[in-house]
């Protein structure tokens, strides 16, 4: 190796130290399909990361550029003991979510880092954890209205684009106290980058698909 690439590799090695997320160095074209639930009938749109996690959007039909609220849904191995969303592809300066498994249920939390070092909590973006978020024998699912992802500083998602980037990264590391959103984490063991097809994720219903992950599973279950 030329010394200049291992002064390079040591370089990113030492900046990495103390990052959660880091600069994406795997980068995909768009990949996103249509996924829709089966025990709710809302679609989605989908990035699956080589780790199996599954990302998923629906938007309003109607969503203009930075003016929309996001369904989110995340379902991850139940070997992910973290798994994280950078909107807008970079970990600098874009809002970031975290979300983990803890007992029966999901943690999310808002995060985000002006440099790359450790996010700290954020309240740029909320996020509402909403009815199917749990864990089963194989697998745990956050389901969450996320408001305010939409739109940060200068940038605004585009509705209409089948090209908007985002970055995941995640770790088998659960974080310190998984009770709390506000936990310390690992760094992450792999993270990602991709171009999403949010168009796609465009659905006429989605107040009432909001209205209805918005109730109690007692609720439903009693219907």
């Amino acid at each position: 190796m030329r010394l200049s690439q291992l002064a390079a590799t040591l370089l990113a090695v030492v900046g990495n130290t103390n990052t959660a997320f880091a600069k994406p160095v795997q980068s995909r074209d768009t990949v996103s399909a249509e996924y829709c639930d089966a025990s709710t009938d809302i679609c989605y749109s989908e990035f699956i990361s080589p780790e199996k996690i599954a990302y998923r959007f629906a938007i309003p039909d109607n969503a203009t550029a930075g003016n929309f609220d996001i369904l989110l849904q995340i379902v991850a191995p139940k070997t992910v003991g973290w798994a994280g969303l950078a909107w807008g592809g970079v970990m600098v300066n874009n809002p970031l979510l975290v979300s983990w498994p803890y007992q029966s249920t999901i943690v999310v939390s808002s995060r985000k880092a002006s440099a790359r070092t450790y996010p700290q909590v954020s309240n740029d973006v909320s996020y509402k954890v909403l009815a199917g978020s749990g864990t089963n024998a194989t697998h745990w699912t956050l389901n969450a209205l996320a408001q305010g992802a939409s739109a940060w500083g200068t940038t605004k998602l585009d509705p209409s684009s089948n090209a908007v980037p985002f970055a995941y990264a995640q770790s088998a590391s659960s974080p310190t106290n998984p009770a709390d959103a506000a936990s310390r984490f690992s760094m992450h063991q792999s993270k990602g980058r991709w171009s999403h097809d949010l168009a796609s994720g465009r659905i006429a219903n989605f107040a009432s698909a909001v209205e209805q992950l918005e109730k109690p599973e007692e609720e439903e279950e009693a219907k």
